[in-house]
């Protein structure tokens, strides 16, 4: 049953006395439908209803590329709203089950509704003449900060993979809506955005999100790296045998990509825990989460990339590393594999923990 007074203490602690707001709701939690009706369901209307209102005050492009509301495209948004925040709960509780945590959908349409109350304001606010730009783009930082802190309370993802669950969560995210536009999407509304955590671009003055460095131009990167490589042929000698040289640069790009995923994931956990404990974000940090959403997905397109970037084949790569780990495990048997077990025996140290 819609309680007003309910949802309007809900929204004011979750966004002045967060963490004490969400413990006292943790009995509730429990129920999906109450959390649906007492917060998730009137933040989404007023948002949309409100963001119609005020786009009359504001010009007819906001600085997020968005067309100023009409009376149908306010329905729509409700309609795909409420299709994100379903998407983006059942996301993060599936992966939560999977990082040692809580599956629940109705903790984590609790956890998620109430790291969104931030952007939710601001899609209301953005069409405010002037700061409403500003003030959502603040908000919706300020909602991934929550989103980082709730998980927690309610889904119970230990400490230690709770930077892994919160970045593969968003990423999971934007690419089901992704998908969703792509096809659904397209017969009711141009598109479909989550619930502004896929939906806010990081900056710059690109017309189009494929554009530059933002999270949609890091999956436009790692799609075209995937095609490259899939592309790549290559016809192994006939007597099986991996040369010295092939294994040195097997090496070199293991080694590299490695240090490269170890870079990024230090960055991440960095600003994580700034935001652990209430640290102030710079802007460069706040570009670094947002943006990385997109590199952290690609995550397992870096090898692909060390390997392109210098002039390499893809396929001769794979073969390479295939050669090698057969001959680890068969040892002998044929000329090829004896030849290739000896080779990597010189180089056991180095390729041990790509192979092994």
């Amino acid at each position: 049953m819609v309680n007003l007074n309910r949802t309007l203490e809900l929204v004011r602690g979750g966004l002045f006395d967060s963490e004490a707001t969400w413990n006292g709701y943790r009995e509730e939690a429990g129920d999906w439908q109450k959390t649906a009706i007492l917060l998730l369901g009137p933040l989404i209307i007023v948002a949309a209803v409100a963001g119609y209102v005020f786009g009359f005050l504001g010009s007819s492009v906001s600085i997020f590329g968005q067309f100023r509301p009409t009376l149908m495209s306010t329905v729509g948004t409700i309609i795909t709203s409420a299709i994100g925040a379903v998407v983006f709960a059942l996301v993060v509780s599936a992966l939560a089950g999977m990082f040692g945590g809580k599956k629940s959908f109705a903790l984590g349409l609790a956890a998620t509704a109430f790291a969104s109350i931030p952007s939710y304001l601001g899609q209301a606010l953005m069409w405010l003449p002037w700061v409403g730009g500003l003030i959502a783009f603040a908000l919706f930082i300020y909602a991934l900060v929550l989103l980082w802190k709730v998980i927690p309370v309610f889904l119970e993802v230990p400490d230690a993979k709770r930077a892994a669950h919160y970045i593969a969560s968003l990423v999971a995210t934007i690419v089901v809506m992704m998908i969703l536009s792509l096809t659904i999407g397209r017969f009711f509304m141009p598109s479909i955005s989550g619930p502004s955590f896929s939906s806010t671009s990081t900056g710059g003055s690109s017309s189009s999100p494929f554009d530059g460095g933002g999270m949609l131009g890091g999956f436009a990167r790692q799609a075209e790296l995937l095609d490259a490589a899939e592309n790549d042929r290559y016809s192994p000698p006939s007597d099986g045998r991996v040369d010295k040289k092939q294994v040195q640069e097997f090496v070199r790009v293991m080694e590299r990509a490695e240090e490269i995923r170890q870079e990024k994931m230090d960055r991440y956990k960095a600003i994580a825990e700034k935001a652990e404990e209430d640290q102030d974000l710079s802007l460069k940090d706040l570009g670094s989460l947002m943006g990385g959403v997109s590199e952290v997905a690609g995550l397992q397109t870096i090898e692909i990339e060390v390997v392109k970037t210098a002039g390499g084949n893809w396929a001769e790569h794979q073969w390479v590393r295939e050669s090698l780990r057969a001959a680890w495990i068969q040892r002998d048997g044929n000329d090829a594999i004896e030849h290739n077990y000896e080779l990597f025996q010189n180089f056991e140290e180095q390729l041990s923990p790509f192979i092994n």
